[in-house]
């Protein structure tokens, strides 16, 4: 069987690797389009087994970290955001939320190295941030799994602090791309309640984010959805 190593470097919440991130290399391995469930911790710097029978991705102790499900994607529209408007919303980042939750994660932490998945509140209630793909992905899979991260981090800024401060996880995710990214490219990513009620039943939650390019064009979109922390 396959196996699939996360780096260190590729760090999500403290300890863990980033979801979309691992789904996105776990997709690599599967055919067609398959929404995700993270079933348990995503060890870093570790070897990752592969299972294709079972659409998963098992841990060193035969663990399911992630179990892939067949999904015919379902997009949810919602009106472009502009760079320029997605480019205020990050600049007012800090002071809407100081300090960063997540500090290590490599796609919105605060570390230097951190990808800037900024996002902030729009006067529409929307989240919003401005992201370059970052110039180390320059092959394929490198930029579709930094998408895959940027999209994920923008959903869990909309869900965590639209109405509240409530830390969540990702317990599911999909990802529907329309194009390929590149290195270089700056994108629009925003995020919102999708076709969800914009409010927590308990503690779930879900959301949608989409990613649109200079000409307001959709380049992605994403589902998600949440769990509160305990």
């Amino acid at each position: 069987m396959d196996t699939i190593i996360i780096p260190s470097r590729f760090e999500g919440p403290s300890g863990s690797a980033q979801g979309g991130w691992t789904a996105r290399h776990l997709a690599a391995h599967l055919d067609g389009s398959h929404t995700y469930a993270f079933r348990s911790h995503i060890p870093l710097d570790t070897a990752l087994t592969v299972d294709r029978e079972r659409s998963a991705l098992i841990g060193p102790a035969g663990e399911l970290v992630i179990e892939a499900s067949p999904w015919t994607p379902d997009i949810v529209e919602t009106p472009p955001v502009s760079l320029d408007d997605a480019t205020e919303a990050r600049t007012r980042f800090s002071r809407f939320l100081n300090p960063n939750p997540v500090p290590d994660c490599f796609s919105c932490g605060s570390r230097p190295d951190s990808m800037g998945v900024h996002a902030s509140p729009l006067d529409d209630g929307r989240f919003a941030t401005d992201w370059t793909v970052p110039d180390w992905a320059e092959d394929p899979l490198s930029a579709s799994a930094a998408l895959w991260a940027a999209l994920d981090c923008t959903a869990a800024f909309y869900v965590c602090f639209s109405t509240e401060n409530r830390p969540a996880f990702t317990v599911q995710y999909a990802v529907a791309e329309h194009r390929p990214v590149r290195a270089g490219e700056t994108l629009a990513i925003v995020g919102w309640s999708g076709n969800h009620v914009p409010t927590w039943d308990g503690r779930k939650r879900g959301a949608a984010s989409v990613a649109f390019d200079a000409s307001g064009t959709r380049v992605a979109a994403a589902r998600s959805f949440w769990v509160a922390a305990p």
